[in-house]
C-alpha cells in the first residue's frame, strides 16, 4: 500500500509540474539541459518537441524511472518498445541493460526519442498532434489520454518558445 501511495505522489507531482509548466520555473541546469537536447533535435526538425516531452515525461530529468508503466529516462521511453527497436531478446537481463543506458545515457536516451518521434511523424506525415499523441499512446493516438498528451505538449512548447535561451 505504501509503494502505490509514494508511486501516486510522486506521479501526482510530476504530473503537475507539467500540465502547470511555466517557462519561469526553469534554472539554469534545466537550460543547459534543454539546450543540449535542442541541439540534438535540431537535424531532425525535433528540438521543441524533444525538449516538451522531457518536461512532460521526466520533469527535465528530475524523475527517470517509472516501474509501474517500465518506462526509463529523460523521456520515459516503454522498455518493451525500445527492446524491439534494438532487435534483442526480451528478457531481464535486455531490459534491465537498455533500462540503465536510458536513465544514464543521455545520447542513447536522446536518441531513442528521436527515433520514437521519426517513426510516428512518418507514420501521420507529419501532423504534430498525431505525432505527440502516438509518442504517447502508440496507435491509440485518438484516444482521450492521447488528446490530452497532445495538447499538454502543444502547451509546454508554446511555454519554451517564450525563452530566449531557447530559441536562439
Amino acid at each position: 500500500m505504501l509503494k502505490i501511495l509514494v508511486s501516486f505522489m510522486v506521479l501526482f507531482s510530476l504530473n503537475a509540474y507539467a500540465v502547470n509548466f511555466k517557462s519561469t520555473y526553469l534554472t539554469k541546469g534545466d537550460l543547459i539541459k534543454l539546450k543540449k537536447i535542442r541541439t540534438y533535435g535540431d537535424k531532425y526538425d525535433l528540438s521543441f518537441s524533444l525538449m516538451a516531452i522531457a518536461v512532460k515525461e521526466s520533469s527535465i530529468g528530475r524523475y527517470k524511472i517509472n516501474v509501474d508503466s517500465y518506462d526509463y529516462g529523460l523521456y520515459q521511453a516503454n522498455i518493451n518498445t525500445v527492446v524491439r527497436r534494438h532487435k534483442m531478446k526480451n528478457n531481464s537481463l535486455n531490459r534491465n541493460k537498455l533500462a540503465m543506458l536510458l536513465v544514464n545515457d543521455f545520447d542513447f536516451a536522446t536518441s531513442n526519442a528521436i527515433a520514437e518521434l521519426v517513426y510516428w511523424k512518418k507514420v501521420h506525415k507529419g501532423n504534430w498532434n498525431k505525432v505527440w499523441s502516438s509518442y504517447n499512446a502508440g496507435f491509440n493516438y485518438d484516444s482521450t489520454r492521447g488528446k490530452k498528451y497532445s495538447k499538454d505538449i502543444a502547451k509546454i512548447i508554446q511555454e519554451l518558445k517564450k525563452v530566449d535561451e531557447l530559441t536562439s
